[in-house]
């Protein structure tokens, strides 16, 4: 009874353990176990017809094996050998277990008639996946993915369920465990932890990072602008250090009182910090409420109003990705629309192959509409940039010149398919004629009975 108490106690064991499968019957084999875990070695087809084996682990002997029967194995208590399949199964890896094994197969009479080696890794498995977010100043966001233990692990990024591109990328590549994304980036990021012996994910839903914002208030009636969400930084004062007190209103109504270099009053310290070292004031996830006037007032040591600016502060959406859609449409012309998701008072903007568009290239619009007609013959990489006073975002896209019924680079390509054909079609005919002429050359020293040449002979000879 106690015997099948540890047999069940073991089995518990191991199916929390990581199960690997190795195939050893080619010589040189690598094989990986999980730490903790079982790994399956496929020696051989089958033992039915092998007299007798030996299997070595760094020159020493483990298993002997005579006529399907185990006569020897040093670790019986975690080990099994099933000779049906010819597989040998070693539960409970350490890492001990790592090294070369060797196989010998010996015929009836004790010749060996078979040898091959493999190695064993032992790996520990990699387990629970870490995701850790944070927006940085311009509105990218860095993602760094962590795991706990796993020996040599390896990192792959998606998202929405496609592997993350270049574009989509600020910095470093889709294999490494931080990455940083551009603005504007959203969806389900996973981020896959893997080795040779398992695998892991952690998947988490991330939103465009708000975009950071500068505003020198220090001049009286200052414009200053926020994104929505985002963060600005708000340049109150050169330095506090000659200031014992001062005030900031919004609205009329007191937000923030520094005494002697101290905050002693802040309604929306959980979402703001003040810099006493240079006398910036930061707002974080900015709102519409965001939006007003504000007042500084500093104060002498006797307490009395010794100056006072305001500042207006706007809040605005961002703008994001931008759509362009072109056509062409009669006598050649092409019109382009170009549109970006939210974003107050976007601004428009173009250009081609680097340079600002011209009214001679415009059949309608001009260099700051949302949509554009360009004449005829215009082509290259059109930029439509979308922009307002917190974010600017852009769109590029290579056109072709349109033509009445169809668009000059796919006449262009048109034209090249068929020269392709001609020449094709040319050499063809022209390897046919070669081979004829060579054929025709051929001297012919046999000639039917009743060919033209023989009837001219009989003649002649008469």
């Amino acid at each position: 009874m106690e015997a099948v108490l540890g047999l069940m106690v073991i089995l518990l064991g191991l199916s929390h353990g990581v199960e690997t499968h190795c195939d050893g019957r080619q010589d040189g084999t690598q094989c990986y176990g999980a730490l903790g875990g079982t790994v399956d070695i496929q020696l051989m087809d089958s033992t039915s017809e092998i007299a007798g084996y030996n299997l070595l682990k760094n020159s020493l002997v483990i298993l002997v094996v005579r006529n399907n029967s185990v006569i020897f194995n040093t670790i019986a208590h975690r080990s099994l050998l099933f000779p049906s399949n010819g597989t040998f199964r070693i539960n409970n890896l350490s890492r001990n277990d790592s090294g070369d094994y060797t196989l010998q197969t010996f015929e009836s009479d004790g010749r060996s008639s078979g040898m091959w080696t493999l190695q064993l890794f032992i790996q520990a498995p990699v387990s629970s996946v870490l995701l850790v977010s944070e927006c940085l100043s311009q509105g990218e966001r860095k993602v760094s993915c962590s795991s706990e233990g796993g020996d040599s692990p390896q990192y792959s990024w998606t998202l929405d369920g496609r592997t993350l591109t270049d574009a989509e990328f600020l910095s470093v590549n889709n294999e490494d465990n931080i990455i940083i994304l551009k603005q504007h980036i959203s969806g389900h990021l996973v981020c896959s932890v893997k080795n040779n012996v398992n695998s892991v994910s952690k998947e988490q839903k991330i939103s465009a990072c708000g975009v950071g914002t500068y505003c020198d208030g220090r001049q009286d009636g200052a414009q200053c602008y926020g994104a929505l969400g985002g963060t600005v930084d708000i340049q109150l004062i050169d330095s506090i250090s000659e200031i014992p007190r001062y005030d900031l209103l919004k609205n009329s109504l007191v937000i923030l009182a520094v005494r002697r270099k101290k905050v002693i009053y802040n309604t929306i310290a959980h979402r703001s910090l003040f810099f006493p070292s240079n006398g910036k004031f930061r707002i974080n996830n900015l709102s519409r409420n965001d939006s007003g006037d504000y007042i500084l007032q500093t104060f002498d040591s006797d307490g009395r109003l010794s100056g006072e600016r305001t500042l207006q502060l706007f809040i605005q959406a961002p703008v994001t990705s931008v759509l362009l859609v072109s056509e062409c449409q009669f006598l050649g012309q092409r019109r382009v629309s170009c549109s970006s998701e939210g974003g107050d008072s976007p601004q428009y903007s173009w250009t081609l192959d680097g340079r600002t568009l011209t009214d001679a290239e415009l059949s309608s619009g001009n260099n700051e509409s949302n949509i554009i007609t360009l004449k005829q013959h215009i082509s290259g990489d059109l930029v439509c940039s979308v922009r307002n006073n917190v974010s600017d975002v852009s769109k590029e896209q290579s056109i072709c010149t349109c033509d009445i019924s169809l668009p000059i680079c796919g006449l262009r390509a048109v034209v090249v398919i068929v020269l392709l054909i001609g020449i094709s079609i040319y050499f063809t005919w022209k390897k046919k004629k070669n081979e004829k002429a060579e054929a025709s050359a051929v001297p012919q020293t046999e000639f039917p009975e009743n060919s033209v040449l023989m009837v001219e002979m009989r003649s002649s000879a008469t």
